[in-house]
């Protein structure tokens, strides 16, 4: 697992399909986890982490939610599709069981050593793709461009889509400010993952993933709130970070003739025009139009969805007005730009209640585990919530990939594995403590 979530954003094959960085995930994901899997039954080599019975009710959700899954592609308008995903996405029934897969092998399969390896092991990783990505905006990669982003100046990593590297961002950013805020080790480290979130912002920017821009914004206001604001002795080391962060953004603005702030202003233009009522349907590069169209599609399909990826065979827009929303009458809308909408939409009503349940019972786990968990872990859970805080944000604006996804359920995993952990060894020196004060009373 420790492996996996490291090589998976390098997994690409450039010279391939139009969805060359795409496909190659997918098919890395679907083997890892089939793999896996046989392993546990042929070996078997069953949950190492020791958690007690009630940490199971997790388990039942996930099962639950699979199960949704499972009958929604029953009953799908295209049982095909839904198996496997379309050949863009691949987001079908197969890639929701790998989800759930690396959620439960995060949670279940990683002892303590690699699950305080794992996450510098990403940023790590993410350093060099942040990178690349800023190459890419000065058109200096080194692997060929597919027709979808041959003259585009948006970095977008190795993800085949600039939305989709400013949604991993998001999560390696705030791991990276995670590490950098809790690191008591030498100055080399401390300004090692300083940098990582430094180039990890830069590479957000030249994304131009405003969803991607809100959700930093909410993780960090949420380390502030909840980290910050208690610590005096992390102001300096704070300030310094954000002080730096403003002046980044400053300069790449200049040097982008300011482009960077007209992109940043369009969020609360927009957001003015369909709070007034003065909505044109383009808001958000046109999201504001799909939503409109989609929502209703929710009373339609309540029960079961239309299946998993099966949005562009049911969105109801017509031609005429494709065109003059998307500016092209025979773009297919196969995302909802919304990962809550698109799940009610193709999974039903009933999986999204079930899929926020799981988000509940891992964001209440770590609120829990923080009132007992010590300076260094107390840090670290915060910032995994700020993480999840951060992702769930721009998923608002943004959807679900497979090369994204499996690093948001492997951080859930991650987070309720560390927050049952500090809840066990609590509850173990409780239990210590009562053995002790009553040997005492008996003497």
């Amino acid at each position: 697992m420790y492996w996996f979530i490291l090589l998976f954003p390098l997994l690409i094959y450039p010279w391939g399909p139009l969805t060359y960085y795409t496909f190659p995930k997918v098919f890395y994901l679907d083997v890892f986890v089939l793999c896996t899997w046989l392993y546990i039954i042929l070996k078997k080599k069953y949950w190492t982490t020791g958690l007690p019975k009630s940490s199971l009710k997790v388990e039942y959700i996930v099962l639950a939610f699979m199960c949704l899954v499972g009958i929604s592609t029953l009953f799908s308008v295209n049982r095909v599709t839904s198996f496997y995903g379309t050949d863009t996405r691949f987001e079908g029934l197969v890639s929701f069981f790998s989800y759930c897969s690396v959620f439960l092998f995060s949670y279940r399969l990683m002892d303590g050593k690699k699950l305080d390896k794992v996450i510098p092991g990403m940023v790590i990783i993410s350093v060099f793709v942040s990178f690349y990505g800023i190459l890419q905006h000065y058109l200096l990669d080194f692997f060929p461009r597919n027709a979808l982003t041959f003259n585009t100046t948006r970095s977008y990593g190795f993800f085949d889509n600039a939305n989709f590297f400013g949604a991993y961002l998001v999560l390696m950013m705030m791991l990276a400010i995670t590490l950098y805020v809790k690191s008591k080790e030498s100055k080399l480290i401390t300004v090692g993952y300083f940098f990582a979130s430094c180039i990890a912002f830069v590479a957000l920017i030249f994304s131009q993933t405003r969803s991607g821009w809100i959700g930093v914004f909410c993780g960090i206001v949420f380390l502030t709130v909840f980290v910050i604001a208690k610590r005096k002795y992390l102001w300096k080391k704070w300030t310094a970070l954000l002080l730096t962060l403003g002046l980044l953004f400053v300069a790449i603005d200049a040097l982008e003739g300011g482009s960077i702030t007209s992109r940043l202003t369009s969020l609360f233009s927009d957001s003015y025009k369909i709070a007034s009522n003065q909505s044109t349907g383009k808001e958000g590069s046109s999201r504001f139009y799909i939503w409109k169209e989609t929502l209703p599609l929710v009373k339609d399909y309540f029960w079961v969805g239309s299946g998993p990826d099966t949005l562009e065979y049911v969105f109801p827009g017509t031609e005429e007005e494709r065109k003059k929303y998307l500016g092209n009458p025979h773009i297919l809308v196969d995302k909802a730009h919304n990962e809550y909408l698109q799940i009610a939409v193709t999974l039903g009503v009933p999986a999204l209640l079930t899929y926020l349940l799981l988000l509940f019972v891992v964001i209440r786990k770590a609120f829990q585990a923080v009132k007992y968990a010590d300076g260094t872990e107390k840090l670290i859970l915060y910032g995994l919530l700020s993480t999840i805080i951060g992702y769930l944000v721009q998923a608002f604006f943004n959807i679900s990939t497979v090369p994204v996804a499996p690093f948001f359920w492997a951080i859930l995993g991650i987070t309720l594995a560390r927050s049952s952990n500090v809840l066990k060894k609590s509850l173990q020196q409780n239990q210590t403590d009562d053995i002790l004060e009553n040997n005492n009373q008996i003497a």
